[in-house]
């Protein structure tokens, strides 16, 4: 494996992020941000309406902090949780012989689930565990770290008795052998197709799982010994070598020789305050810790440094009714949290930050979190920054999403894509500083998009496009099996669309801020059903604030709000303002409330506000 493309974020570049994510997120209280020359105490009204508030709206609360800033685990060892009557027990100085109990604890985890009942709770002391586990079918177990401990499954050993070998070193007797096919086919070549292809040739160790690590530091995987420089190695399965460029002498040298920490087969078991690292999974076995049984909770639970998935959730006719809340997933391989057919799936609170540290292709799937294939999703609450790849993807047949709270930040990719899928709210995101697209709405139907704020991505802030993919089409790859084919709830067919009270800005790469277009069916804004009301778009010239589908003709490119509600009747109250200084907090904060339309019941429930809310994009 190699060793991540990337460092993982230093604390100062997290803290940009956030700062800036936040910066921009002020807009909400009236403050423009933008990257011109023009000095910042310089006023430009609104194009449109007056800013006088509106007689019928509700004014949003004040706001808090949000959420996703603080998303993710506290941390192993950080949590007290109680360890209840009859509590199997496990020591890393323990004995499998011994009875369990407080005072006389199993040594191995596999041991303790050997002999936990129905309902047990195992509780392990501090230490690290280098085992592969399962929570077996049929028991609902709690495995989880004694009050205050610090507990880590480890996928990796320390390896002694490196020869120097040239201008490299050598260690003999490495029997650890893995499997490194690049798609979810074990033993099947990658794809060919773009968007079908998992390894990037310039990255060509990619789905190889080895990893190495000299003092804590990933190493990186070349293909042979004579690619050894320093920090990196290479495998000889044929001599059972290891080849490291680093001087090992006087360090710790740690070689994964695990491949799976955790398989959770038993409905209604939790797994809570424990950390797992270092494990050499495969792309086929889909995940470190994987998730294939119903209504199972993952807590406060850390997953780093793993060579592909992270935590996998799903498994048709399994995995589902899981939450994940309040997890860590970074620098994982591959992706921190993919998942499938994992109906009822609740995400929140999570932390998905650096992954794809292989430098795998931005598709068929990298990043921070793809969901596939199930119905009744919820994300929220949650912060997906500076992964390479998307941040957060839904894909192939998803059918009622709500994806709310979250910040979506300096990913490579997309911010966050809705494709070829069905009924979804997406509300109070913040996505900024993203690569590609902020939101991409692509064959994407029933999609009602409020309150967020989509500013400073590398190319289109909205994209709403139809391509010539259709479910009806059943040799297109991404249907749902268990449904009536075709799907007559996910039809891969644009529309209808909203998008009420955002914040839009930042498409001067693409040309527009709200791009919208369908090449593939050639049908009109009004029979894809698009509705743009209530939106702020922080211009700068030149750009278009839309471009508007006109079937068979070329797609009209609007560079006004006024021009655009002439012509088409749309964006009765939305408004534009130069992102090049901004007027003043009062102002912005002013129009709020004669540009926003307000919330509808349904999204304003959504987030715990009264309908009729007027805000203008995030909450800050």
């Amino acid at each position: 494996m190699s060793a991540p493309g990337v460092a993982a974020p230093s604390r100062r570049r997290r803290l940009l992020l956030l700062v800036g994510a936040l910066a921009v997120a002020a807009v909400v209280a009236g403050v423009v941000v933008g990257t011109g020359d023009r000095d910042a105490t310089g006023t430009a009204a609104p194009s449109s309406p007056s800013a006088a508030p509106s007689a019928a709206g509700t004014t949003p609360p004040a706001p808090g902090p949000r959420p996703a800033a603080a998303a993710g685990a506290a941390g192993p060892g950080s949590r007290e949780y109680a360890a209840p009557a009859g509590a199997l027990h496990v020591a890393p100085a323990g004995d499998d012989a011994a009875d369990g109990t407080r005072d006389a604890p199993f040594r191995t985890v596999a041991r303790a689930i050997d002999a936990a009942p129905d309902g047990a709770t195992l509780v392990l002391s501090a230490g690290t565990y280098h085992e592969r586990i399962t929570l077996p079918e049929g028991r609902a177990l709690t495995l989880q770290p004694a009050p205050g401990d610090e507990v880590w499954f480890d996928g990796t050993r320390e390896v002694a008795g490196w020869v120097a070998d040239g201008p490299v070193w050598r260690l003999d007797g490495w029997t650890a052998e893995f499997d490194s096919s690049p798609t979810y086919t074990a033993g099947a070549p990658d794809g060919t197709e773009p968007g079908f292809r998992f390894v990037d040739p310039d990255h060509p160790m990619a789905a190889h799982p080895d990893m190495v690590f000299v003092d804590g530091v990933p190493q990186r995987q070349v293909g042979s010994r004579a690619e050894v420089v320093p920090g990196t190695f290479a495998v000889d399965d044929a001599r059972d070598r290891l080849w490291l460029g680093s001087d090992p002498t006087g360090s710790a040298v740690r070689a994964s020789d695990l491949d799976v920490a955790l398989t959770v087969l038993g409905a209604g078991s939790t797994v809570r305050g424990i950390g797992f690292r270092g494990y050499a999974t495969s792309v086929p076995q889909k995940g470190t810790v994987r998730v294939t049984a119903r209504g199972v909770t993952v807590e406060d639970v850390v997953v780093r440094d793993t060579a592909t998935q992270g935590l996998f959730v799903g498994g048709r006719g399994q995995g589902e009714d899981v939450v994940v809340r309040d997890v860590t997933l970074e620098r994982n391989g591959l992706i921190g949290l993919e998942s499938s057919y994992a109906d009822g799936l609740v995400v929140e609170g999570l932390r998905a930050v650096g992954n794809n540290t292989e430098r795998f292709n931005a598709a068929p799937v990298s990043g921070g979190a793809k969901l596939t294939r199930a119905r009744g999703l919820t994300v929220r609450d949650s912060l997906f920054a500076d992964n390479l790849g998307t941040g957060l993807w839904f894909d192939e047949s998803v059918f009622d999403a709500t994806v709310t709270g979250n910040d979506v930040l300096g990913n490579t990719a997309n911010g966050i894509a809705y494709e070829i899928s069905s009924r979804a709210v997406v509300a109070d995101n913040l996505v900024t500083g993203n690569g590609r697209t902020g939101l991409k709405i692509n064959n994407a139907s029933e999609v009602e998009v409020w309150n967020n704020t989509v500013v400073g991505n590398g190319e289109r802030p909205l994209w709403v496009v139809q391509d010539g993919r259709l479910a009806a089409d059943l040799d297109v790859p991404g249907h749902d099996p268990r449904q009536q084919l075709p799907d007559p709830t996910v039809t891969w067919v644009l529309g209808p669309v909203t998008l009420g009270d955002n914040v839009i800005g930042g498409g001067a790469a693409a040309g527009c801020l709200v791009c919208a277009q369908d090449a593939a069916l050639l049908r009109t804004a009004e029979e894809i059903g698009l509705t743009l009301s209530g939106n702020a778009y922080l211009v700068t010239a030149p750009e278009a604030v839309v471009t508007w589908p006109q079937g068979a003709a070329t797609p009209v490119a609007y560079p006004s709000v006024a021009e655009f509600r002439a012509a088409t009747g749309q964006e009765a109250s939305g408004a534009e303002f130069p992102a090049a200084g901004g007027p003043p907090t009062d102002q912005l904060a002013a129009a709020s409330g004669a540009v926003a339309v307000g919330l509808p019941a349904a999204v304003a429930d959504v987030l715990g506000l009264p309908a009729g809310t007027e805000r203008l994009g995030a909450r800050p």
